[in-house]
């Protein structure tokens, strides 16, 4: 099945229970892991400061800070789509105090980096989900299709000719885009933009007329009629527009341009330290106030274990990798 995750990760509401082995784990640590954090724990975003991954690692900074009983701060390590943070936080020490904001292009980047200077493999152990974002297709007022399938006609009648906009190249809503393509025989021409804003201020204009974007970046647009949806690129409805059909009750395949986020560490991280760190996760993203402050920033509270999210980043190689050679997408 194409999709960025479990469904049973996806849907699964509140704090997942720690497996007991962790517990024992933790009974049996040294002294100094019994006592983390012994330092300030660092979250490090891969991008500057503003941005909605930015607000997300702060929404969890807090809440987080109470349960691990220690400071947290927030550090910004933008450029090289992510890779810069990563591969920064990859060769800190594995002891728990470092940690980075990662989403669905972890295990890609091998696929659309040229020169990554870590093994994206072998470099981190997982701690778990934060929140997830849903895309959606839109089109401008003036946008010539009236439905999906007149996209996919237009598109199979000249190929190339429907262009769409996203946030950036090699993101989920670039590559669940060119799944869709794919999935449907059909070639697009993809036009990205500098981030999310540009690209809705430009369908808002019709400068362009069709756009994957985050729906949380474009509800308000579609509930007031200045923007068109089309379809969501989830495996299930949106709880911020659920009368928006997906692609596959479309017809139109298991397209899915979920944004994932996760929390990981540096490779050789204790076992316990991970248990503390991911109950501490669990924590931030559990109560109904957490979930709300979350909902206002735009993202749907995950939750779950380390071993889930190792689950769900061995399955996406697979399912994109063919995406990015259908696309010709190679490392730059």
């Amino acid at each position: 099945m194409r999709k960025y995750g479990h469904r049973s990760t996806m849907s699964r509401r509140g704090v997942l229970r720690l497996p007991a082995a962790a517990a024992v784990a933790a009974a049996g640590l040294p002294a100094w892991a019994q006592s983390f954090p012994s330092q300030p724990v660092h979250i490090v975003v891969p991008f500057p400061p503003g941005g909605g991954t930015d607000s997300l690692a702060r929404a969890i900074q807090e809440p987080m800070q109470k349960a691990l009983s220690g400071t947290v701060i927030v550090d910004n390590k933008g450029g090289g789509g992510g890779s810069i943070a990563h591969e920064f936080v990859a060769k800190q020490p594995a002891d728990g105090h470092w940690m980075v904001v990662s989403a669905n292009n972890l295990p890609l980047y091998p696929h659309i980096v040229a020169k990554l200077g870590f093994d994206a493999k072998t470099a981190f152990v997982p701690i778990g989900f934060i929140a997830k974002q849903e895309s959606v297709l839109v089109g401008s007022l003036d946008a010539p299709w009236p439905d999906l399938k007149a996209i996919i006609a237009a598109a199979k009648a000249a190929p190339g000719s429907v262009q769409y906009g996203t946030a950036g190249l090699t993101t989920p809503m670039h590559l669940s885009t060119e799944q869709f393509a794919m999935l449907n025989g059909i070639k697009l021409t993809h036009v990205p933009f500098r981030g999310t804003g540009p690209l809705v201020t430009d369908l808002l204009g019709g400068h362009i007329k069709l756009g994957m974007s985050s729906i949380t970046s474009v509800a308000q647009q579609i509930a007031s009629g200045k923007l068109k949806p089309y379809a969501m690129a989830s495996l299930e409805r949106s709880s911020v527009a659920p009368t928006i059909p997906t692609f596959k009750e479309l017809g139109a395949g298991d397209v899915d341009g979920t944004i994932v986020y996760t929390l990981l560490a540096p490779a050789g991280t204790p076992p316990a330290v991970i248990a503390k760190l991911n109950e501490a996760l669990n924590t931030a993203v559990a109560t109904p106030e957490q979930k709300e402050d979350l909902a206002k920033r735009g993202f749907v509270a995950m939750g779950g274990t380390p071993q889930q999210l190792a689950d769900w980043l061995k399955v996406q190689e697979p399912i994109w990798v063919p995406v990015l050679q259908a696309a010709g997408i190679k490392p730059e």
